[in-house]
């Protein structure tokens, strides 16, 4: 049996048991390809955003302000972070992979500065601890050595998830994983002395057994230690957001067995996870963006802020709307809050403001004012790859803020590449989102997505090329329809580990301890 769509395209009854299997119909697999023979799309950037122009940026006693706040009205909410931790460290040792495959780093002299590297690494004790690394290590033995980080007989790194992986080691010996150091950051962000202190971490399925078996071991550890009670939660990407691949003329691509490839939709998928929380404030953090102890003293203050920024806007929000249903407030008042829209989160409501009826301009303020929040830390681009903060033309020829990936640019386009060249902050993916209204009902978050920011992109499957396609970014056309604030924070809250020799950046040694 065959099912045919478009183009002649024949499906099996083995695609359609395949199909079903990830949850998906028919349906869903027509509109993936439909996007794909459309192409990509790209935003229509206006202008980078800068300090007083997109950013925002807070004097000490305004930063201070907004500190106390956060830590005087923090109890009063459920607050929870939220991390991204499905993605596999395979990337984060690639060139380790490669020297592995050749025996070696290629000659005498490198062999002999990654033998110099690996003693100052965070999870070299734990190689020391075994007999038989411990002589390979001894032997400078190089391909031995890397098979015992990456695969199975040993460390099994190669396999493990970013959470997984020792990031820091400390004077006691101790050594941690992302996972744990994001647990000992909530506890300081989010956790008052004997409560609760919730985390939800995205996992993939295959790592969740390993994950689950960590968390057992150290929970009951760092709750002695932060004096708080972890409530951690996970959750896996749906299976239903796996978009099928494709050839060059934009035929379902095939493996070996004949059987359809289908691909994850990045991290754009985990909405639906976001959207099955239930929190007034959500914290949310890479899990490889993550600090010991000493940096995390000097980062807390700026993650405050942000959650003090947010707590006092969701809190002017709030009382606008209930104002509004409730019709309380004079034509100047009215005014202001049009004015409060256009100031905080640069609406462009007052455009033709003046010409429309109370009712009218009620309905205006309301409209923009009833959606999702979002607070984020931007911080100088010093080369990073990733998004940036920009100011973005929409379809209805509004001005709004931005989050956009070089991915979602035509660089084809002179003036275009050009404003791109010119951005000079960074999106290190560190803020806070308020995703219920003002009457605590969740909003709807798939209501706010630009569908059109989704991407296409080149890749490689077991040597073959084939196209896939990615969902609109979580924090890019994810969440494109939320009200937005753009912050700027110092270059030390962004602490990213890409590659096992940014463990070796300063920032990332040295440690400290829990008092």
């Amino acid at each position: 049996m065959r099912e045919n769509l478009k183009d002649n395209i024949h499906f099996t009854s083995q695609d359609l048991r395949q199909i079903k299997a990830l949850e998906l119909t028919l349906s869903d697999v027509q509109r993936q390809l439909e996007t794909f023979r459309r192409g990509s799309n790209y935003l229509k950037l206006i202008r980078p955003c800068v300090p007083n122009d997109g950013i925002r940026s807070f004097t000490m006693v305004e930063r201070n302000h907004l500190i106390k706040r956060y830590d005087a009205e923090a109890a009063r909410y459920k607050i929870i972070k939220f991390v991204p931790a499905s993605g596999a460290a395979s990337r984060m040792f690639a060139e380790w992979f490669a020297a592995a495959g050749k025996g070696s780093f290629g000659n005498a002299g490198m062999d002999r500065s990654f033998f110099a590297d690996l003693r100052k690494m965070p999870f070299i004790s734990l190689l020391q601890k075994d007999v038989m690394a411990r002589e390979k290590l001894e032997q400078k033995n190089v391909k031995a050595v890397l098979d015992y980080i990456l695969l199975s007989k040993g460390l099994h790194f190669g396999w493990l998830p970013k959470a997984l992986i020792p990031f820091h080691t400390y004077p006691t010996g101790a050594v941690r994983t992302a996972l744990e150091e994001h647990l000992v950051e909530a506890a300081s962000l989010i956790g008052k002395s004997g409560e609760l202190c919730r985390l939800h971490f995205t996992i993939s399925a295959e790592h969740a057994q390993a994950v689950k078996k960590l968390l057992r071991m150290v929970i009951p550890e760092y709750e002695k230690r932060c004096h708080v009670r972890f409530k951690v939660d996970l959750s896996v990407q749906s299976p239903a957001t796996n978009i099928v691949a494709v050839d060059k003329n934009n035929r379902p691509f095939r493996d070996e067995n004949d059987h359809l490839v289908f691909r994850p939709g990045g991290h754009g998928a985990l909405l639906k996870n976001l959207q099955k929380l239930n929190a007034d404030l959500i914290f949310i953090k890479n899990i490889d963006n993550i600090a010991p102890d000493a940096l995390q003293k000097k980062i807390l203050p700026y993650k405050k802020m942000l959650g003090g920024l947010a707590l006092q806007l969701r809190q002017s929000v709030f009382t606008i709307l209930r104002r509004l249903k409730k019709d309380q407030f004079s034509d100047r008042e009215l005014q202001a809050m049009a004015e409060f829209c256009h100031s905080e989160f640069h609406a462009g409501i007052l455009k033709g403001y003046t010409k429309l009826s109370q009712q009218e301009k009620k309905q205006r303020i309301f409209s923009h004012l009833n959606r999702p929040l979002r607070v984020c830390g931007m911080v100088r681009n010093v080369g990073e790859p990733g998004g940036g903060p920009f100011w973005v033309l929409e379809k209805d020829k509004s001005q709004t803020l931005q989050i956009v990936e070089s991915a979602h640019v035509d660089h084809s386009k002179t003036t275009q590449a050009d404003i791109w060249s010119r951005a000079s902050y960074f999106n290190p993916v560190d803020m806070v989102c308020c995703t219920k209204n003002y009457l605590g009902e969740k909003f709807n978050l798939a209501d706010y997505v630009n569908e059109d920011a989704y991407l296409i992109i080149s890749k490689t499957e077991k040597g073959q090329h084939l196209k896939a396609q990615e969902m609109p970014g979580l924090w890019n056309g994810g969440m494109a329809g939320w009200n937005t604030v753009f912050v700027e924070l110092p270059l030390a809250v962004f602490n990213p580990v890409k590659t096992v020799y940014d463990l070796l950046r300063p920032q990332h040694r040295g440690g400290g301890s829990i008092k």
